[in-house]
């Protein structure tokens, strides 16, 4: 993980915190107050356990990947933070408005550092996310059959950080931490988790949570998403936050999250019988959780903690799981791909390879498939970072002679894996066999039509190979299908640049920014297309509509940001 500076760069994991704190400030009616202590560290008042607890979450993200340089403190053991999205009650917001500041929020973590850029894992989790909301509108769960502007369109993102996290946010946006990919030993527990968020989702807990009431009428979620950011700015502010009434605020908040826990624990482990996994996922996952970290509610009540690992939602888990009749469910080769590529993302420096590299080839010699696959493909990524391109190729090679080893009779899984053809792929561009790259990607995109990595490997194949009109073609396309991609905009500005038409790539470019909520550049670059010349009558005109409509959005995004309470 990189070496980020707290004054110049705020990784996600400290956003996410400062939302979360903030959601609970603003559900109470309680308008956050940035203090300054005289150190580093979170300090709180009084004896409350909630308040205690509270101050251990504050200080939780803090923890980094044991290879991380700049890791002051390392702690034995990972993290357990699974934030509470909330109880049903009060007035809620409308799904509209949900999806408005949900995407209001991502447009602040998607620039981050910390957020994952890794397309395989972004297809793994949203294929996944995918199969369990088909199971969902199968059972009539919740919003999941909602059409229109009522229905979610559920994105899931991974966070680059060791910590076992997951979280919910409004509109259906569903982030994992990398840590809780790498401590999962099965598909069926990461599916497990992935549910339970969905059942926050689909019960509307963070939405009902909102008292449209509170502070100031509830001035839009992502305005108080500033007021957070500011205070991750200031990490030292969170000490203040802590103290007082705010303190007792958010305790009475955590004291109504037992009803919500339950519910989506059902919704989770309906969604997640129903999509054929493994219904032992989710008691097995946070049992294990349980005895690694200790963590039990001996004399703390459940409520005072996030997502509370307590010994009787595990026994409701196993009590739910013991009536459903026992199945072989396998556990797909793909997820110990997914393994591997997220224990990448966490290594970020030299270092961090150097010792990732010894766990992969231990993982090599282990006798179980599954480590031996995430051993061999894990060393084809390294050999691949540092640019050993026949190493990898036969790594590569030895990951997919186990994959063809690999059988589960019975089982609907495919034992095609997308993260192994998308690596063969970008290897094959990498030493120049650039049709054999074209053709692996296009394969991959065949079978995988949603796929995300395997169409940004077809048009990279393409630009080398100098198809430009091929893939400006297919990216026009997917533009209009999927508008709000910054990916895909981002490749056809590329690709734009390459065919030497400087308009439609600042078009593009302008596109991708306003995605990103860098309003200024955005307008700024499709002023620049306007003024450049060479675009026909439909490119001006779509440009000019394009250009007002991002002037009215960025206008009433600070108009709102101006509403907030001071």
């Amino acid at each position: 993980m990189q070496d980020i500076k707290l004054d110049q760069k705020i990784s996600v994991w400290k956003r996410l915190l400062a939302i979360q704190v903030a959601v609970a400030l603003a559900c109470s009616g309680v308008v956050p107050a940035y203090a300054a202590s005289p150190t580093g560290d979170v300090s709180v008042e009084g004896n409350s356990a909630a308040i205690q607890n509270i101050g251990r979450a504050m200080q939780s993200p803090d923890a980094r990947p044991a290879n991380a340089p700049t890791r002051n403190t390392l702690q034995s053991q990972p993290n357990i933070v699974l934030p509470d999205m909330g109880d049903p009650g009060g007035d809620t917001l409308s799904r509209m408005d949900e999806r408005k500041y949900g995407e209001m929020i991502m447009r602040q973590i998607r620039p981050d550092a910390d957020y994952s850029n890794d397309l395989p894992i972004y297809d793994y989790l949203n294929q996944m996310e995918r199969r369990l909301l088909q199971a969902a509108k199968k059972l009539q769960l919740g919003g999941a059959n909602e059409q229109g502007s009522g229905a979610y369109n559920f994105e899931v993102f991974a966070v680059k950080d060791s910590s076992i996290n997951a979280f919910a946010l409004p509109g259906g946006f569903i982030g994992f931490h990398t840590g809780l990919i790498v401590s999962a030993e099965s598909d069926s527990e990461v599916a497990s988790v992935m549910g339970h968020e969905t059942g926050h989702v689909l019960q509307r807990h963070l939405a009902r949570q909102m008292d449209k009431q509170a502070t100031n009428t509830m001035i839009a979620l992502a305005g108080i998403i500033l007021g957070a950011l500011a205070m991750s700015r200031n990490p030292q502010a969170a000490a203040g936050l802590m103290q007082g009434g705010q303190a007792a605020a958010i305790n009475n908040q955590l004291s109504y999250s037992r009803d919500a826990e339950r519910e989506a624990d059902r919704i989770g482990f309906l969604i997640l019988e129903a999509a054929g996994y493994d219904v032992n996922g989710a008691p097995g996952f946070f049992q294990r959780l349980q005895k690694a970290t200790g963590i039990m509610d001996k004399g703390v009540p459940s409520y005072v903690r996030t997502h509370p690992l307590t010994t009787d939602r595990i026994a409701d888990m196993q009590d739910r799981a013991r009536t459903v009749p026992p199945r072989n469910v396998s556990t797909a080769v793909e997820f110990y791909f997914i393994k591997a590529r997220a224990r990448m993302e966490q290594a970020g420096t030299s270092s961090g390879l150097y010792d990732l590299k010894n766990t992969f080839d231990s993982l090599s010699k282990q006798p179980q498939l599954g480590k031996q696959l995430e051993g061999f493909y894990g060393l084809a990524l390294i050999d691949q970072r540092q640019g050993r391109w026949d190493q990898a190729e036969a790594n590569l090679q030895q990951a997919r002679n186990l994959v063809q080893k690999a059988s589960a009779p019975g089982s609907p899984i495919q034992r095609q894996s997308l993260a192994l053809e998308i690596t063969a792929s970008e290897l094959a561009l990498a030493k120049g066999k650039k049709e054999e790259a074209l053709q692996i990607a296009q394969s991959a995109l065949r079978a995988y039509p949603q796929s995300y990595a395997a169409g940004a490997a077809m048009i990279n194949a393409e630009l080398k190979m100098g198809r430009t009109n091929d893939a400006i073609t297919w990216l026009k396309a997917r533009t209009r299908a999927q508008p709000n991609e910054a990916l895909w905009w981002s490749l056809l500005s590329s690709a734009y640049d390459q065919a030497n038409n400087v308009p439609m790539r600042h078009y593009a470019l302008g596109e991708k920014y306003a995605l990103e909520g860098a309003w200024p550049s955005a307008i700024e670059q499709l002023r620049i297309a306007r003024s450049a010349g060479g675009a026909d009558f439909y490119q001006s005109s779509s440009i000019d509509a394009r250009l007002r409509e991002m002037q009215r959005q960025y206008n009433e995004e600070l108009k709102e940001k101006k509403q907030l309470p001071s």
